[in-house]
């Protein structure tokens, strides 16, 4: 594949994630607006359920697994396959749903704190009406990973958007029903999974088994314990959250959703774009292609992060106000929240994008038990970091997350130097002018919006926000020519 062709892929996946992000900003500020808080803490809890199986039965483990079996295959064999695979899949999300509907009491026991000011039966009631999305956000993901696997992006990257879309209608058509919004979820992913249909041509279900099932299948477990530690760590945040006052977990959710709108524009779109490729190298052989294409990559994605990052936590209090405080009237609580894990968030885009970028580069080299390992002992660094610092406020607590991602960013550096791949000196170089420009940027970006104006509302935080983000892009920028950062996506 020609660098043009890459380019052009990384385009279309980071167009499509970026337009299905903000959609999801506006399905969240909607969720802000138009819901009691009492209502959104308790839905978020309870979507935890339906959201960790979905990184252990969809996204993160199929898209990653099935695309090294299907290159694998022999033309002739990859339809009968699919079609397999899929009805295999089926099969277990449907017992994984029944058992969470089941089950749904001490599923929300579990993800209670003891102390908590939310309803348990609420909660158990909402993870009963939103299992089903796990169902349906499978098969969705499904589709895209056969799409990706032939190189077709445009699918996959622009189909959250039929999802978005749904999912804030039926919240519109319903405000402030508990029902109604765990409904929207299950609506939105159907229309997720539909819209990629026609682009599959002709795609059925197959009740046999098929050879290669056995091997996605223990290709797809390892990454229960690499794609899906994030969620394995929300989970156990959530449970925490609980124990605070409520608009404690709608706080965070505002904030990881801004978080994770810039991971996935940032890294997580070049990560899947240059995945096949990185594959390709990796199976051929070819260690200098590989080694310089994910090079380069980690260059690009680097700079764009420090850029993310300056901005997320350097304006946090007027990205709030905008992206979410729609009403004069909206919830304080909830505002202070959002700003202080948005502004710890902020600080872990850097290692945790670039991290990203990495333990692919061990994917494509079939080293998947060693990103378990490395994945692992982040999660367990995590986790440690939430318990300890939980007493300290919403911003103490999420900066454990930037702390294991420099972690498991410095223990990355290490393994590539160790293979002979990259080098560590030029890797910590990068990482330090990237650093030094955005928080230098990030400071003269905060006191410029600080001098037009204090966040409040909407309305009210425009101008500042504009304001802040135009001089945090202006220094950077400028910092990161004079550092001779790579300003280019060639």
């Amino acid at each position: 594949m020609s660098k043009k062709r890459i380019l052009h892929n990384t385009l279309i996946v980071m167009a499509g994630t970026l337009a299905s992000r903000l959609l999801g900003v506006v399905r969240q500020g909607v969720l802000n607006n138009f819901f009691d808080k009492a209502v959104t803490d308790a839905f978020l809890v309870a979507y935890r359920v339906p959201n960790l199986f979905r990184e252990i039965l969809a996204e993160g483990a199929v898209t990653n697994a099935l695309i090294p079996v299907l290159a694998e295959l022999p033309d002739a064999g990859r339809e009968s396959f699919k079609r397999r695979f899929a009805a295999f899949l089926l099969g277990l999300n449907l017992l994984v749903v029944g058992l969470g509907i089941l089950f749904a009491p001490q599923l929300a026991a579990l993800l209670l704190a003891a102390d908590t000011q939310l309803d348990p039966a609420l909660v158990t009631y909402l993870i009963r009406l939103v299992m089903p999305f796990l169902l349906v956000i499978s098969m969705a993901a499904l589709f895209g990973a056969f799409l990706q696997s032939e190189e077709r992006f445009w699918g996959p990257s622009f189909a959250p958007l039929a999802f978005n879309a749904g999912a804030i209608a039926v919240m519109l058509l319903w405000p402030g029903s508990a029902t109604a919004l765990a409904l929207a979820f299950v609506f939105g992913g159907t229309l997720q999974a539909l819209v990629q249909v026609p682009a599959l041509r002709g795609f059925g279900l197959e009740l046999a088994w098929h050879p290669a099932i056995g091997r996605a299948a223990l290709l797809m477990t390892p990454f229960v314990f690499t794609t899906s530690t994030r969620q394995f760590l929300t989970v156990v945040l959530y449970a925490l959250l609980t124990s605070m006052p409520l608009g404690a977990a709608t706080g965070f959710s505002n904030a990881d959703m801004t978080y994770l709108m810039a991971l996935g524009l940032f890294s997580v779109s070049p990560a899947m774009a240059l995945y096949p490729r990185l594959s390709a190298h990796a199976a051929a052989g070819e260690t200098a292609a590989f080694a310089g294409l994910l090079s380069r990559g980690l260059e690009r994605v680097a700079v764009l992060l420090g850029w993310a990052a300056a901005l997320m936590s350097g304006l946090a209090p007027w990205v709030v106000a905008v992206l979410f405080a729609w009403k004069a009237s909206f919830d304080p609580q909830v505002f202070a929240y959002s700003t202080a894990a948005m502004e710890a968030l902020g600080l872990a885009l850097l290692p945790w994008g670039l991290y990203n970028l990495y333990v692919r580069g061990l994917y494509a080299r079939q080293q998947i038990w060693r990103a378990v390992k490395i994945s692992v002992t982040l999660f367990l660094i995590n986790t440690l970091g939430y318990y300890l610092l939980v007493g300290g406020g919403m911003f103490l607590l999420n900066t454990a997350t930037a702390v294991a991602g420099f972690l498991g960013l410095a223990w990355m550096v290490w393994i590539y130097q160790r293979d002979g791949l990259l080098t560590a000196g030029a890797q910590t170089w990068l990482l330090a002018r990237v650093a030094l420009a955005a928080l230098a940027a990030g400071m003269l970006g905060r006191a410029a919006a600080g001098w037009l104006g204090p966040a409040s509302d909407l309305a009210a935080s425009l101008l500042p926000l504009a304001g802040g983000a135009l001089a945090a892009s202006l220094a950077y920028f400028g910092l990161a020519r004079l550092l001779r950062l790579p300003l280019r996506l060639r």
